[in-house]
């Protein structure tokens, strides 16, 4: 029985991470659009297959070999700045070359947003970027913790 409870609360709880994406201008880069895209990866994990407690929902998307795609999901990132309560950004040549953001709190989760824009990488470096949200009952320290391993 406990167990068709805990799956219960963890059914309800994936609705609240889409909308708490959709707030924010990156909720149209997860929102399914470039699922079938042949350049996209897109990877969604949840509940017990996370291996962190206290991340609960994490999606990527990884775009390569499409240009197009890339500047969006850019320019959905930068234009979620206003939203950050924290913000880290590193820029090469005046390009976007690494991001963070954790998001206005939905507590007692809160959304992180990563990104990587490997175009302006040093070279030998396939083009690529790379974008990650993430919710959970953590501190950026936590997060940061965790991508280090």
């Amino acid at each position: 029985m406990k167990h068709r409870i805990i799956i219960f609360l963890l059914l309800l709880a994936l609705p609240l991470a889409g909308l708490a994406q959709k707030d924010y201008n990156i909720g149209r880069v997860f929102d399914g659009r470039y699922r079938k895209n042949p350049n996209v990866t897109d990877v969604v994990v949840h509940g017990n297959k996370l291996k962190t407690p206290y991340i609960n929902y994490y999606h990527s998307i990884t775009v390569t070999g499409d240009t197009k795609i890339m500047d969006e999901i850019v320019q959905a990132f930068l234009a979620d700045e206003k939203n950050a309560v924290e913000k880290e950004m590193q820029r090469t040549g005046g390009h976007l070359y690494y991001g963070f953001y954790r998001l206005r709190n939905y507590e007692p989760n809160h959304p992180f947003v990563f990104i990587k824009d490997m175009r302006y990488a040093p070279s030998g470096r396939k083009p690529q970027v790379t974008i990650i949200y993430m919710m959970g009952e953590c501190t950026t320290a936590d997060i940061k913790r965790t991508f280090k391993k």
